[in-house]
């Protein structure tokens, strides 16, 4: 009787160790995938790093997400005047350009931000491209971007437009550059907040 009584209490330990093994061995779920471009931008001079990708690395931080950055394999010139002129041409012809890398493992990730600046009121093209090669099908799909005075544009509205029906899409945060590049603890508040709206925080 003693060793059955011992035997039960070794399995209901084990039982119970189950979900913090579970919890331990899960890969991240979230994935936050943004193109962001340094250089010269309006309303913050030269920058090494761009607002976007500045705005989309807290986000990551307070999600605990994978991060995986859309760099163009053609760069984008670093003068805002040539990136104007090259981001509009690629708005007319519907340009799609190519980027570096793969993601691995997308069918891990339930939840995916997509991060943008807003360029001349669109999303980028190279965003385009990399919500036109995966399935978002089952996915939550969070927008956000950052803009100096035109919040999200129609940017919302079109990523809504563009993913499946069986895809989720919660409303996105739109930071100015200048706070997202220059007030990180602003932009980190104005996260946590959004997160908390939309019921992905606490």
């Amino acid at each position: 009787m003693k060793k059955l009584m011992s035997l039960l209490m070794a399995l209901a330990l084990f039982c119970a160790a189950l979900p913090a093994l579970a919890e331990e061995e899960t890969p991240a779920h979230v994935l936050v995938v943004f193109f962001s471009h340094a250089g010269e931008n309006y309303g913050v001079g030269v920058i090494e790093e761009g607002n976007t990708a500045r705005m989309g690395r807290i986000i990551a931080e307070q999600m605990e997400a994978d991060i995986f950055e859309l760099v163009p394999v053609v760069p984008y010139p670093e003068d805002y005047d040539a990136c104007l002129e090259a981001a509009t041409e690629e708005q007319r012809t519907v340009a799609r350009p190519e980027y570096e890398e793969e993601i691995e493992n997308w069918e891990q990730y339930d939840t995916v931000f997509i991060g943008y600046p807003i360029w001349w009121g669109q999303i980028p093209n190279i965003v385009h491209t990399f919500m036109e090669a995966y399935d978002f099908a089952g996915k939550t799909v969070i927008p956000f971007n950052t803009h100096e005075g035109s919040g999200q544009a129609h940017s919302q509205k079109d990523i809504e437009a563009l993913m499946p029906e069986e895809a989720t899409v919660l409303q996105g945060l739109a930071v100015r550059g200048g706070r997202a590049q220059n007030d990180p603890e602003g932009t980190g508040a104005d996260v946590a907040k959004w997160l908390k709206d939309i019921g992905l925080a606490e």
